[in-house]
């Protein structure tokens, strides 16, 4: 994985989606399904994570222009 941001720093929606691509790929390496199936939780929730920063951030740019 790359390094971790510098503490205090904020992660954009392409870290959160890299750390969930990194989730599903471990996940593939995983002989315990419930394991698998956790991990593969956890990389959903990361996506939502990018998804709702996206919005937020979309919405925060509209907001400005006007």
């Amino acid at each position: 994985m790359e390094d971790p941001q510098p503490s205090g720093a904020q992660p954009d929606s392409d870290h959160y989606r890299y750390i969930a691509r990194r989730l599903r790929e471990l996940a593939l390496d995983f002989r315990f399904p419930g394991g698998r199936q956790e991990l593969l939780d956890l990389a959903l929730r990361y996506e939502r994570r990018a998804d709702n920063l996206d919005a937020r951030n979309a919405s925060e740019i509209e907001h400005d222009q006007h």
